[in-house]
Formats: structure tokens, C-alpha cells, sequence
């Protein structure tokens, strides 16, 4: 598997998924660090300290250096980043990472969207069999976007990240090729299934 070279821009309905512009550090800098959206990611927010311009700054360019990392814009503005890493090409799979960062963004089916353009980047273009990853059981708004997708719950790792003090679990979800929905036209139980899709 050879990821091209310069990353495509993939394009949804609402959103752009392209790589770091100058304007984006900016963009990041105003986002900030909402409380809610970094306990979602596993932060202790007792801890939370604001942004700044370095650290804002500093997330274009981990972008702009990951090889298979995209903006992810909506409205003329980053929002947030989704990313495919830790490849695996004997096994044909990768993981998959989102953050959408706005809080304004969030519950507006914005992430289902960048899921779908991303997995149906990692199957068409890339040839992968596999997308995984790893979602705090406690995230249920991240859960549900993943099931609209096509993702199935494969696992639980139990008490697998201490936040503010307290064991939470991690659910492992997967999407094989052949179970994606690019229309994302499944429809969201609020609980990924554990099993296979016929």
C-alpha cells in the first residue's frame, strides 16, 4: 500500500477533509479546550489548562507531518482532524482517529460524515481490509457515529484509562470493508452490536 502523494482533498456534502493551511492555527486558537469534548478524549479536565498559540500552532504542524492526516473543515474553518494510522500492510488494516473539536460542530452529524469520506478513502483508493478503534464506553455520541458508519463493537478492554481518578473502559470497534455504508443510511440503535453484519 502506497499512500499518494500529495494527500487528496475528500470532499462531503458539508465538509472538506483537507491537509493544514495557515489560517488553521488561528482557527484551532479560538476552539480552545472545551471540557466536555476533552473528557470524550480521555483528558482529566481537573487538570485542563488553556490553549495557546504554541500549542494551536503546534497541532497544524502534527498534522501537516502525519502522512495520512486531514483538517477537517466545515464552513470556511477547521473543526477538528481525523487521521488513519498505525498501518499494518501485511493485514491490510489501519485505525482510524477523529476529534471534532467544536463544540458548536458537535451533534450534528459531522463526524459520521468524515468517518464515511475516510473509510471509503481507506477501501477504494487504499485497498484496506480493516478499520479499528479504540472509543471510551462512556462516549456514546462517538459510538453512534461510529455504528452509522458500519463499525461493530469487537471487544471491551475493562478499566483500560484512569481519568480524574477513575477506571473507565474502552470499547474496540472495527469495520470491515464489506460491512461500510457509504450512504451511512444504517440506523443508529445508541449500542453498537456485538457480532457481525450479514
Amino acid at each position: 500500500m502506497i499512500l499518494p502523494s500529495p494527500l487528496p482533498v475528500l470532499s462531503t456534502e458539508r465538509l472538506v477533509l483537507r491537509r493544514p493551511v495557515a489560517t488553521d492555527s488561528a482557527d484551532r486558537f479560538a476552539l480552545g479546550r472545551d471540557a466536555g469534548i476533552y473528557r470524550m478524549l480521555g483528558a482529566d479536565v481537573t487538570r485542563l489548562a488553556p490553549l495557546t498559540e504554541e500549542q494551536a500552532s503546534a497541532w497544524v504542524e502534527n498534522i501537516a507531518g502525519h502522512p495520512a492526516a486531514w483538517v477537517i473543515e466545515q464552513g470556511g474553518r477547521a473543526i477538528g482532524e481525523i487521521l488513519l494510522d498505525n498501518f499494518v500492510v501485511a493485514d491490510q488494516r489501519a485505525d482510524v482517529i477523529i476529534g471534532i473539536l467544536d463544540p458548536t460542530a458537535l451533534g450534528k452529524g459531522f463526524g459520521t460524515e468524515a468517518l464515511s469520506a475516510v473509510a471509503a478513502f481507506a477501501f477504494d483508493r487504499l485497498g484496506l481490509h480493516k478499520l479499528s478503534t479504540r472509543v471510551l464506553a462512556f462516549n456514546t455520541r462517538a459510538l453512534r457515529a461510529y455504528e452509522r458508519v458500519g463499525f461493530i463493537r469487537e471487544g471491551l478492554e475493562r478499566e483500560s484509562a484512569l481519568i480524574g481518578g477513575v477506571w473507565h473502559d474502552d470499547v474496540i470497534v472495527g469495520l470491515l470493508k464489506r460491512d461500510f455504508d457509504p450512504d451511512c443510511k444504517r440506523p443508529s440503535s445508541g449500542q453498537l452490536e456485538l457480532g457481525y453484519r450479514s
